[in-house]
């Protein structure tokens, strides 16, 4: 029997190496077809493409009779990781001429993040932050020095300082690109005007990311025009030839959508977190009983509770459509819980089942 069992274990080792070496091989093709792509100007993912392939994995995987949610898994993290690797070789490239640019706040998380992106795009880069860091030769504590000679202006800054960013550089007459990655708009559109009206040019954008994305598949920036189309368009250069998703919204468009995807979210989780924190129960004795929904929810508020309180209390009081949200989400909730007060089993599942079709 003890002989039967190594054999076994000897065999599922070989399969395993044999498995590793057949997924090597698909990521050097998968490389291959991202170059062709590439070349073909060719968007890098094609939903249809992935959907058929998984679709051919349903029938070989039932064929097989192994189970549907194996062979999805496999072929999913398959997908993701070929998309992956398709931008990291071919789709990280900057077809438009080398840039001067000087990022302001450079030494902060986003900031860092675009030096980085710019940096490897072949961009020369300037960065001006109050925060120096030793040895840090690109740093410098002029703003005036920072621009000077730049072709674009990037404000990676708290929210509360953007605007007074734009009107610093309006004074310096500065006759580059400012652009703002700001996460509301509506508080800019005073300082905005004003660049518009003494015709300089502005544009704003809003990376729907944080500082630890590696790729820019699956991931979405903003593009909000403040009337400068040319601006616009040639900051929209930057991300053309990556896999982002660049998505077109005006600067209150954008504010409305914000309130629901980023203040929404925040302070539910905020409050989830909050109630599990004031209760009786510590995190060990409740996450080792927890439920699947449970582990994903503590998952995802942790990322939320561990950032910049700050920046998470901005989002929340500058954005003017945040009392709206509130209000709904306070009708939300008391429809639930008076629901389950007054015993209405049916409106309960009423609740959850529109809310199931919204999805569908």
């Amino acid at each position: 029997m003890t002989t039967d069992l190594n054999e076994l274990r000897e065999k599922i080792q070989s399969l395993d190496a044999e498995i590793l070496r057949l997924v090597a091989a698909r990521m050097e093709t998968a490389t291959r077809i991202g170059q062709t792509k590439r070349a073909r100007g060719i968007p890098l993912r094609d939903w249809q493409v992935e959907r058929a392939v998984l679709e051919k994995a349903d029938q070989t995987a039932r064929g097989l009779k192994l189970p549907l949610q194996i062979s999805r898994a496999v072929m999913q993290t398959l997908i993701a990781g070929s998309r992956v690797e398709q931008e990291r070789i071919a789709y990280a490239d900057y077809s438009g001429s080398t840039e001067n640019i000087a990022v302001i706040g450079g030494q902060g998380k986003m900031g860092r993040w675009f030096v980085e992106f710019l940096s490897n795009q072949g961009h020369r880069v300037e960065i001006f932050d109050l925060v120096a860091t030793p040895g840090d030769t690109a740093h410098t504590r002029s703003l005036d020095r920072a621009v000077e000679g730049t072709s674009f202006a990037l404000i990676a800054t708290p929210l509360e300082t953007v605007p007074a960013i734009i009107d610093h550089l309006l004074n310096l007459n500065y006759r580059g690109v400012i652009f703002d990655i700001a996460s509301l708009k509506s508080h800019l559109k005073p300082a905005i005007e004003r660049a518009r009206a003494a015709q300089h040019s502005i544009t704003s954008i809003h990376p729907m990311f944080g500082p630890s994305t590696r790729t820019l598949s699956d991931q979405v920036i903003c593009l909000c025009d403040c009337g400068d189309a040319e601006s616009t368009r040639r900051v929209r250069a930057f991300f053309s030839d990556t896999a982002a998703t660049l998505v077109e919204l005006t600067l209150d468009e954008h504010d409305r959508v914000a309130s629901l995807v980023l203040g929404l979210s925040h302070l539910i989780n905020i409050a989830f977190m909050r109630v599990l924190a004031e209760g009786e129960h510590s995190f060990n004795e409740l996450n080792r009983v927890g439920s699947t929904t449970f582990h994903a929810q503590v998952a995802t508020a942790a990322n939320v509770i561990r950032e910049n309180p700050d920046l998470y209390y901005s989002i929340q009081q500058l954005n003017p459509h945040s009392p709206r949200v509130y209000d709904d989400l306070l009708q939300e909730l008391s429809k639930l819980m008076n629901a389950v007060k007054n015993g209405d089993r049916r409106s309960f599942a009423d609740l959850m089942t529109s809310a199931s079709r919204w999805l569908s």
